[in-house]
């Protein structure tokens, strides 16, 4: 927009304006600020005599205070006379002569009372230095005294005696040109925030003229006549800036800070109180209180403006703030529920939260690890569809994942149907080898519901074997900086292996380290040694059935009874070892049959806790293509009762149980029945 020439002129005065009344609050400031500061100082000093042990001293020293009180309150007035020279001599209202006589009169009865400030201060402090009581608050105080009098004196020096305001001897016209020049520059009508704006007052023409007014500047305004009212509407919907009066009959404003304050939702609203009192008090209680700011009537339109534009704005930066900070949170949170399915809940926060949580490294501890493995599944994978053996393992890991992070377990690892589980890493407890062992005899419970929410699905039944181990091993992250891990590496890893190895469907087998580190508590069933592929010594090994107190927990005992089979099954056998067939293809038959058991016969000796591949012999057409069936099992013991050559196995699996009773109903029956 292009201003007349009477539009400039007029800006141009009001300017000139501007810069003549800042040039005289200058003056003011450089006048007033050093008197008020030997005002305190002086009352500073006074506190000191009342230390004083010699009270005839004492009283002394308070008649010279006295005097150095009247010098300074002859001095303020002394300013406020200059002060009403200074704004005559600048307004052009005082002629030279008298503004020359003005000016060396009060020169004169000032300099007069800062002498008497300065020569009383020293008369204190030589009285006090002879007395030997001149400690260092006093010195302090007749040092500060004596600067803010020099600093009066180098004021009025700076005021010329016929000057006009806008002079060169007028103190602080650089200072004030400078500061002006740099608003100048500044955006003066920044953009209005435009803000849902409550006012509150109970005079029904000040709501109506400032809401008229705030309308016009694009808030959205809304009133209330009463602090009860306002409460109410603030909780029908927040607004950005409240204007509260501060006296109202039923609930004045102070009130209504109070109870914005005490509340969460309402105390990051900010709050200008516009009152009539001029009370210093008042306005600290307010802020105190919470307002942002304090403004007095009648309100300056261009003031209020600016003060509500910065509220508006620092709540604008405030919310944008929290916006981003539940964004952070919502983030955070994701992270933590996506690493959740693949890491425990404390390696996640130990990653998350810790300043190195993603560094390369380790370093050694003691911990229990648990490894559990379906027993069979890679043959029974290998019949069902690829959407069943998903759907399976679903089934399995959901309900096992539960009960190890209600008992504080790690899940370090899934491969496939395989479970490894850490107790102790990354935080270690007092109890890490019983919790372990207490999750894996409720993970035993657990597999009944497991099998029967799969027969529901129509898939078959499935059994865990689980090995548990106790020892020191490195625990860190593992790997590069592309691609790491949380983990665990050593010895007692490996043993933990190879103790589930040796695990049947059901069962749930220690380590000696494990049961030495559980003590009493620990109930066990057979206890056998054993020799591990590269593992140096052998080791004892327990079948857990139950743990005592704090856990409790106990499986049921297995009490399965063997059928004798009228016609005993021949069967092909050869050992295993990591899986593979090591050994000749060895002749037997089954005698006896249980669910999960049988009795071997053959001519060679077994070793106790060898796996075996067992294959129907050849039989006639009338069994079928099932003659050929593969089966594996365990070893478990020899059966003495029933002579040399006879050993109890286990069979790995329930289909695999199942499958050989079909095969025994298929076979011909015996000769002469």
């Amino acid at each position: 927009m292009v201003l007349s020439g009477l539009d400039q002129l007029k800006a141009a005065m009001n300017e000139d304006e501007r810069l003549q009344k800042a040039r005289r609050e200058r003056i003011r400031e450089s006048f007033e600020a050093p008197v008020l500061a030997l005002e305190g100082y002086a009352s500073l000093l006074s506190d000191q005599f009342g230390t004083l042990v010699d009270d005839q001293l004492a009283k002394a020293l308070a008649a010279d205070q006295a005097r150095i009180d009247a010098a300074i309150a002859q001095l303020k007035a002394l300013v406020s006379e200059a002060l009403d020279w200074a704004g005559s001599n600048a307004d052009g209202h005082a002629d030279d002569s008298q503004a020359d006589a003005d000016s060396q009169r009060i020169r004169h009865d000032m300099r007069n009372a800062l002498g008497a400030v300065t020569g009383y201060a020293e008369l204190i402090a030589e009285a006090l230095e002879d007395e030997g009581s001149l400690g260092e608050p006093v010195a302090v105080c007749l040092t500060r005294l004596q600067r803010e009098s020099e600093t009066l004196l180098g004021t009025l020096d700076q005021l010329d005696p016929g000057a006009r305001a806008d002079g060169p001897g007028v103190a602080g016209q650089g200072e004030v040109e400078a500061i002006f020049e740099s608003l100048g520059q500044a955006d003066e009508r920044a953009d209005d925030i435009p803000g849902r704006i409550l006012v509150v007052d109970d005079n029904e023409s000040n709501r109506s003229l400032l809401a008229h007014q705030l309308t016009v500047q694009g808030h959205e305004v809304h009133t209330a006549a009463s602090g009860r009212a306002a409460l109410a509407l603030m909780d029908e919907s927040l607004p950005d800036l409240v204007l509260l009066d501060l006296m109202m009959p039923d609930m004045n404003g102070f009130e209504v800070l109070k109870i914005m304050h005490a509340r969460a939702e309402l105390r990051n609203v900010p709050v200008i109180v516009i009152t009539g009192l001029h009370d210093q008090q008042g306005v600290v209680r307010c802020i105190e209180a919470g307002a942002q700011d304090y403004l007095v009537k009648p309100l300056n339109p261009v003031i209020l403006r600016a003060r509500m534009r910065a509220c508006l704005e620092r709540k604008a930066w405030r919310d944008r703030e929290q916006r981003y900070q539940r964004q952070l949170e919502r983030s955070y949170e994701f992270i933590r529920k996506v690493f959740g399915r693949y890491l425990s809940d404390d390696v996640v926060r130990q990653i998350l939260d810790e300043k190195d949580g993603l560094k390369l490294g380790g370093g050694l501890q003691k911990v229990t690890i648990m490894m559990t493995d379906l027993r069979g599944f890679t043959e029974l994978s290998q019949k069902l569809a690829p959407t069943d053996v998903v759907s399976l393992l679903n089934l399995y890991l959901e309900e096992m994942s539960a009960i190890i992070v209600r008992y504080g377990g790690t899940i370090d690892e899934i491969i496939g149907d395989a479970i490894l589980v850490l107790f102790g890493a990354p935080l270690a407890q007092a109890d890490d080898a019983g919790r372990a062992v207490a999750c894996a005899l409720e993970m035993q419970l657990a597999m009944d519901k497991v099998n029967a929410q799969a027969a529901q699905l129509g898939l078959p039944a499935v059994e865990m074997g689980v090995g548990i181990n106790t020892g020191e091993v490195v625990v860190g992250n593992i790997g590069s900086e592309i691609r790491s891990k949380f983990a665990v590496v050593g010895h007692h890893v490996n043993l933990t292996g190879r103790i589930e190895s040796f695990s049947v469907g059901g069962q749930v087998l220690v380590s000696e380290y494990t049961a030495a580190e559980i003590g009493e508590a620990l109930e066990c069933g057979r206890s056998f040694e054993v020799d591990a592929k590269g593992i140096d010594q052998s080791v004892t090994l327990h079948e857990i059935t139950g743990i005592g107190e704090p856990w409790s927990v106990r499986l049921e005992p297995a009490d399965e009874a063997l059928v004798e089979l009228e016609v005993p099954l021949p069967v092909r056998f050869t050992e295993l070892t990591d899986k593979k067939l090591d050994g000749p293809d060895l002749a037997g038959q089954i005698e006896a049959l249980g669910s999960h058991r049988a009795v071997l016969s053959c001519v060679g000796p077994l070793d106790t806790m060898v796996n075996l591949r067992l294959r129907a012999a050849p039989a006639p057409a009338a069994i079928g293509s099932d003659a050929r069936l593969e089966i594996y099992a365990k070893v478990i013991e020899p059966c003495t009762a029933r002579g040399p050559g006879r050993y109890h196995i286990v069979l790995t699996s329930v289909a695999a149980s199942a499958r050989l009773r079909a095969l025994v109903n298929k076979a011909p029956p015996a000769s002469g029945a």
